[in-house]
């Protein structure tokens, strides 16, 4: 489709270890159109955060992609890049890296060099990829820290990452990514470190820089008032797998899969009795997929013989909602 920014298709990463082979990401179909986010949530283990490293060939060994094309498309009408076929070391997904796709990580600590400036930091990047001179990448990193509302930006461009706060660290990570004017912004889980005030002003951020650049977003988080607040389309993951995917209005007020069910209803409630607990989700993300569908074990609606034999089908009960669920019995439209 025209709007397409980065199409993901069958994608499977793995890694490999000695007794046995972990499926980290096993047959994910996501697309990021231009200009809206597409969030993905899940639990911790579900995959999100090795689907994003994926798309940037970032996945550490013995992690590796074994399958599936992941297709980052030009504002041109050229053939589109498949980064899955570059390989991790070389040049092309180098000039790729930061240039048309930026990413920000988790924790800005662990990211950032402690022992360079931010200045230098954000200037590695624009002097690679566009040829500038240290002095002009300093300037130009001192707009890039106006432009994210960092206050004080000619004092912070020469401070070190650990003389500033967890707020200001993040908003560093966005000026790095945003220095090269990407197309499409990969963030991953950025404001699960910070508080609640902070986060809230880093979406307001994010959605602001958006709106200006008309870059796509992937997101990835575990909090669904985070994806109520900033997505435009939604892909639930578990184990590995997209088991429910749609418009950001259709998942909230028409969820199919019980999974998404299950993650809504976990979701804390204003208003809400003090005698009454919280919903949670039972048992843990398994280590290995299991037979049939890969959230049955955790089920409250699984039927037995049908759901620990047989892998559910994708279907489409509404136009762009899909649902890999054996309740849902409409088989999907082509698209």
């Amino acid at each position: 489709m025209h709007d397409t920014l980065l199409d993901i298709r069958g994608l499977r990463t793995h890694f490999q270890t000695d007794d046995t082979t972990i499926r980290a990401v096993d047959g994910v179909d996501l697309r990021v159109r231009r200009g809206r986010t597409l969030c993905v949530v899940g639990e911790s283990g579900c995959g999100k955060s090795a689907t994003a490293r994926s798309v940037l060939q970032l996945v550490e060994p013995p992690g590796r992609i074994v399958a599936g094309q992941i297709l980052l498309h030009p504002t041109t009408g050229d053939e589109p890049t498949d980064l899955a076929a570059l390989r991790p070391t070389g040049r092309k997904i180098r000039s790729v890296r930061g240039n048309d796709v930026a990413m920000i990580f988790q924790e800005p600590m662990s990211s950032l060099s402690l022992v360079h400036t931010v200045g230098n930091q954000i200037g590695e990047g624009l002097r690679i990829h566009t040829g500038i001179s240290r002095k002009e990448a300093r300037l130009r990193a001192i707009e890039l820290l106006n432009h994210v509302r960092v206050p004080g930006a000619e004092r912070v461009v020469d401070s070190y990452p650990f003389q500033l706060s967890g707020g200001m660290r993040q908003r560093v990570m966005i000026a790095m990514a945003l220095s090269c004017s990407p197309r499409l912004l990969i963030a991953d889980e950025p404001t699960t470190a910070l508080d609640v005030t902070t986060q809230a002003q880093i979406l307001d951020l994010l959605a602001d820089l958006q709106r200006e650049s008309g870059m796509g977003v992937l997101f990835i988080t575990h909090d669904m008032g985070v994806v109520a607040e900033i997505a435009d389309d939604v892909a639930v993951m578990y184990l590995g797998t997209v088991v429910e995917q749609g418009p950001v209005d259709e998942i909230f007020h028409s969820p199919r899969h019980p999974y998404t069910r299950a993650l809504l209803e976990a979701v804390p409630r204003l208003g809400a009795s003090r005698k009454g607990r919280l919903p949670t989700i039972r048992g843990t993300v398994p280590t290995s997929q299991p037979t049939g569908c890969v959230f049955r074990t955790r089920c409250p609606e699984a039927i037995e013989g049908l759901c620990d034999t047989t892998v559910p089908p994708v279907t489409e009960p509404e136009p762009h909602h899909q649902v890999r669920c054996l309740l849902q019995e409409e088989p999907a439209r082509a698209h």
